[in-house]
């Protein structure tokens, strides 16, 4: 943009109004995707870790840490979403 025309802020003041008031982004989901597993008929679920406690198991569509839902599991990442409609994430799997 030639600074000597002004750019969009100062052509359009309105859309440097709304730069302003756009939300945040949601934090990062703290969670790491550390594996899957298949059990017959229970399906597919997702292994998680917080890194502090037991490992955290969850099917596609369940809900995680009361907080996350689940809404893929893929061959190398998962992605969760905030119940809340704040966002969504996909959480790759951690290599060693």
């Amino acid at each position: 943009v030639d600074a000597t025309r002004g750019g969009a802020e100062t052509m359009y003041p309105e859309f440097r109004a709304k730069l302003k008031t756009l939300p945040p982004p949601p934090p990062k989901i703290p969670l790491k995707f550390i594996g899957q597993m298949e059990s017959g008929r229970a399906g597919k679920y997702a292994i998680l870790t917080d890194g502090r406690g037991l490992p955290i198991y969850g099917k596609e569509g369940q809900v995680i840490e009361g907080r996350y839902r689940i809404l893929r599991i893929g061959v190398e990442s998962v992605d969760l979403a905030y119940l809340d409609g704040r966002g969504r994430q996909t959480i790759r799997q951690t290599g060693q």
